[in-house]
């Protein structure tokens, strides 16, 4: 399993692409993820479940939840991946709640065939319109149930770590904050994230600076201080570690996109 930094960023990152003949490992990342299967099949594995795209069919998947994805060379699918504040009050209210696979409504598909699915970006307000669309006909159409074990463990550490971040956590300390006993939190914690405690927590760490690097005029040391590196060093090791630049050459590159 391996984490994908660029789409756990919020600050309306929205990315897009129609792929064939592609395969993914599991992964996971702190964006919701739309698939929609244009033609053939998709094979999509969500937490240990299978799914089979077949054609129109479409998926949500929620922010931080495992899957894999193949589709063969002579399928073609539409992938989006999105951050929750284009549709925060879907995001905020279906929390404890995941869906299937569903269909669109026909007018609705239509729509979205000329409007979300196709490649590039729509304006802004109109990729918000469709996606609260999207997220319409998922609740209207798709079986809902809640969090399994695991799921609801998950969505207990993420949030955990999310109002800690700017402190030094440990596993030992987040076990006893969650009322776990240590050997067991870290047995559950490997089964469900792949990943050693630190690393993870690098990973939030390195997302939180992005978001602060690309939208705030906070200094790279006080974003260092909020987001729990301990040192300037350490920030700098991380997020090089992590995306090949440091985060002065992060926020540079961003204000060159920016301006561009």
């Amino acid at each position: 399993m391996f984490h994908q930094p660029d789409n756990s960023v919020g600050n309306y990152n929205y990315n897009t692409r129609i792929y064939s003949g592609i395969t993914w490992d599991s992964h996971f990342h702190g964006n919701f993820e739309l698939i929609y299967s244009i033609s053939g099949t998709t094979k999509v594995c969500v937490n240990d479940k299978d799914n089979i795209l077949e054609c129109g069919e479409a998926l949500l998947i929620f922010p931080y939840t495992t899957h894999s994805i193949s589709v063969d060379k002579n399928s073609k699918n539409w992938i989006g991946v999105f951050s929750d504040d284009h549709i925060p009050y879907f995001a905020e209210k279906n929390k404890n709640i995941r869906y299937s696979k569903f269909r669109f409504d026909e007018h609705v598909e239509s729509l979205l065939k000329n409007a979300l699915f196709i490649e590039g970006s729509p304006d802004r307000y109109i990729l918000c319109a469709c996606l609260y669309t999207v997220c319409s006909q998922c609740v209207k159409n798709a079986l809902s149930f809640p969090l399994k074990q695991n799921d609801d463990f998950r969505q207990k550490v993420l949030e955990y770590i999310s109002e800690h971040l700017n402190l030094n956590i440990t596993l030992k300390e987040t076990a006893a904050a969650l009322n776990y006993e240590y050997h067991y939190f870290s047995f559950l914690f490997h089964d469900c994230f792949s990943m050693n405690f630190k690393s993870f927590i690098n990973h939030f760490r390195f997302e939180k600076a992005c978001k602060a690097l690309a939208s705030s005029d906070k200094t790279v040391t006080d974003i260092c201080a909020v987001c729990g590196f301990g040192s300037i060093r350490n920030f700098n090791r991380v997020f090089k570690s992590l995306c090949g630049m440091t985060p002065c050459e992060y926020r540079e590159s961003i204000s060159d996109k920016q301006i561009n």
